[in-house]
């Protein structure tokens, strides 16, 4: 862990190849991991754990891992962190938030406002407020800043503890964005620690967006999917098929 003044250099919302739209594997997140000073990672696969569970079952000790889903639910994408058992895509964004909740884990919101590619909560998120632990108020992928600021007045006016995602697919940017926490044991602790972290938020280089526009192109022509990208994801074809623009700006 990065030991700079007691404080865990942690990257939140990473997408390894159980994600139909990533690949980046687990060896190569933690490699990524310790040659950047990386304490903590957030695996947050979509509707899968199985990397982020593999990966903290091999990690050494300079490595912790949050075992984290980005839920695919009726309203939009929602992450639960701290998991234990997989959250069924498809439900409502409530009954998507309790289940989170119900396993003892955290409920945070990505990149709410971003509307590019219809996967975002919008004004779906009033729906949990009573639910949130924390917000994504900067998303590495989203390339206007508008919806970064607009997360961010979200999270202050409703108090709410902001983190920022690099909702990373591509191997080799890892931590475009990270927050540099105070040490943390816990879901409870993690809250905490998120109040009083320092946030580097910055937007992915130019290289990651055309490596995105790149591959949807091909998703869109109906191209097989590159080598790599969704290597361990779950019926891949099935799920490329019915999500054309598989890199939304999580």
């Amino acid at each position: 862990m990065d030991g700079v003044m007691g404080l865990v250099k942690t990257v939140f919302h990473i997408h390894t190849d159980y994600s139909d739209d990533s690949n980046l594997s687990v060896d190569c997140l933690a490699d990524e991991a310790v040659e950047r000073g990386v304490g903590c990672v957030a695996v947050t696969d979509h509707d899968s754990i199985e990397g982020a569970i593999g990966l903290a079952e091999t990690a050494g000790d300079d490595l912790r891992v949050i075992v984290g889903e980005e839920v695919s639910t009726r309203d939009g994408h929602l992450i639960g962190l701290f998991l234990r058992d997989l959250v069924e895509p498809g439900m409502s964004v409530r009954q998507t938030a309790e289940a989170i909740r119900q396993q003892g884990g955290l409920v945070v919101v990505p990149h709410p406002y971003n509307r590019l590619f219809d996967c975002s909560l919008g004004d779906r998120v009033y729906d949990i407020l009573d639910l949130i632990d924390a917000v994504e108020v900067a998303n590495a992928q989203n390339l206007s800043p508008l919806p970064n600021r607009r997360s961010a007045r979200f999270a202050r006016r409703h108090g709410f503890p902001a983190v920022v995602g690099t909702d990373v697919h591509h191997r080799g940017y890892l931590d475009t964005c990270y927050q540099m926490m105070p040490d943390f044991e816990g879901p409870s602790e993690f809250v905490t620690s998120l109040e009083h972290a320092r946030l580097h938020a910055r937007a992915h280089p130019l290289s990651y967006f055309f490596r995105t526009a790149w591959l949807i192109a091909g998703y869109k022509l109906g191209l097989p999917l590159p080598a790599g990208y969704g290597a361990n994801a779950a019926n891949v074809p099935a799920r490329a098929s019915a999500r054309q623009t598989v890199l939304s700006a999580e």
